[in-house]
C-alpha cells in the first residue's frame, strides 16, 4: 500500500495520558511513526510500550531508550530525573526485548519522498538541532527529500537545500511552552506537513508524580507557559497548526 498521510510523533517520554490524547486525536493515516524516546523520564513505560506496540507503531530507539538499556550513559547528574534506573528495573521482559530491537535510523520512500528518520541528528545520538542550529546550513536535501527529528521537544520545519528537517514536537514533554502534546502529520501527495497540539489532563499527571517523589523539575515543565525560544515554520513548505 502506498503512504499517502503519515503521522510523526517522537519523545512520548512514558507518558501515557499524552500518548493515549494524541492516538484518539489522530486523523485516518496510513502509518504512525515514533523518533525515538519512548520511555525515560515518566511514570508509565510499560504501558506506553504496550500501546505503542498494540497501535503496531513505527519506532527508532532514542536517546534514553538507550540509557535504559545501557548503550549509552547519561550524564551522572541527571541519571535520577530521567528515571533511567527505576526504568530499567520496572520495564517488563517483552517491552525491553522491544526498546532493544528498535533501529537507531530508518530510511524509507513515502510516496514521493524520501524519508530519513533519525532520533537527535544523522551523526549524533543526543546532539540537538534548534531552528538557530549552525549545523543546519550545512544539511543540504534534495528535492522530496526530508529529515525527520525528535529530541528538542520543540516543533520545527525548516529548509535546508531543497528538502527540509522535520520535527513534530514532544508528545510527553514539549518544551516550546505550550503544554499541549504536539505531533505532526505528513500528506506525502501534497507535502503539507500539519502540527497538531493536542490537550490532556496535566494537572492529575503532575499531582499523581507529587504523589509518587518524581523529580520537581520535570513535573514543572509540563506546565511550562513562560515564552522562551521560537519555533520555526518558514513559508513555502504548506505548514499549518491544528490546535484541539
Amino acid at each position: 500500500m502506498e503512504l499517502v498521510k503519515v503521522a510523526l510523533l517522537a519523545d512520548v517520554h512514558a507518558n501515557l495520558p499524552a500518548l493515549v490524547a494524541v492516538l484518539e486525536d489522530l486523523p485516518k493515516v496510513d502509518s504512525t511513526v515514533c523518533l525515538g524516546d519512548v520511555v525515560g523520564y515518566y511514570a508509565d513505560p510499560n504501558e506506553v510500550c504496550g500501546l505503542m506496540r498494540k497501535h503496531k507503531i513505527v519506532a527508532i530507539r532514542g536517546n534514553h531508550d538507550a540509557y535504559v538499556l545501557g548503550e549509552l550513559l547519561p550524564h551522572p547528574d541527571r541519571v535520577g530525573a530521567y528515571r533511567t534506573a527505576w526504568t530499567r528495573k520496572v520495564l517488563e521482559a517483552g517491552n525491553l526485548s522491544w526498546l532493544r530491537s528498535l533501529p537507531t535510523s530508518i530510511e524509507c520512500r513515502w510516496g514521493k519522498f524520501v524519508a530519513h528518520l533519525h532520533h537527535a541528528t544523522p551523526w549524533n545520538e543526543e546532539a540537538y538541532l534548534y531552528p538557530d542550529s549552525d549545523q543546519l546550513n550545512e544539511i543540504k536535501l534534495g528535492l522530496n527529500e526530508f529529515l525527520a527529528l525528535g529530541h528538542t521537544h520543540r516543533p520545527m520545519l525548516r529548509q535546508c537545500g531543497e528538502g527540509f528537517v522535520l520535527n513534530p514536537g514532544s508528545v510527553g514533554q514539549p518544551r516550546d511552552c505550550n503544554p499541549l502534546a504536539s505531533y505532526a502529520i505528513l500528506d506525502c501527495d501534497t507535502g503539507n506537513v500539519d502540527f497538531r497540539r493536542v490537550r490532556y489532563d496535566v494537572t492529575s499527571l503532575q499531582h499523581r508524580l507529587r504523589e509518587l517523589g518524581w523529580d520537581s523539575t520535570t513535573i514543572n515543565i509540563l506546565s511550562r507557559t513562560e515564552r522562551q525560544r521560537d519555533t520555526s515554520y518558514p513559508a513555502g513548505l504548506g505548514s499549518k497548526h491544528h490546535q484541539q
